[in-house]
């Protein structure tokens, strides 16, 4: 997938094991943050959309541009319009067998 960032540089994205990096210690884990972002709400009745959504944007931004970014930096490099794509398009190609790796590992520590 290709975006156009605010600054006019055009940006692949890829789903990257450094992109799995930036979003593995989101609390309650990939799935979690996969729930929020589709904006699932939790026991409580409660949403953290707008959260999740960002993470997901730092991670898949950060991970992709050629220079170091801050959080703040890489959410607002990103037109609004795209938001919606790129947060699909990263819960879509979370690799199923990471998923399948995190529960693995919770399952053992229980």
């Amino acid at each position: 997938m290709e975006i156009l960032l605010k600054d006019g540089e055009k940006l692949k994205l890829e789903v990257t094991s450094l992109t799995l990096e930036y979003i593995e210690d989101y609390p309650g884990g990939i799935e979690k943050l996969r729930a929020d972002a589709r904006g699932e709400k939790d026991q409580n009745g409660y949403t953290k959309t707008m959260y999740a959504t960002n993470q997901l944007l730092y991670a898949v931004v950060a991970s992709n541009y050629d220079k170091p970014l801050t959080y703040r930096q890489a959410v607002r490099l990103v037109k609004l319009e795209d938001i919606n794509r790129i947060t699909k398009f990263v819960i879509d190609n979370i690799p199923n067998e990471i998923l399948d790796q995190k529960q693995e590992n919770f399952d053992h520590r229980i």
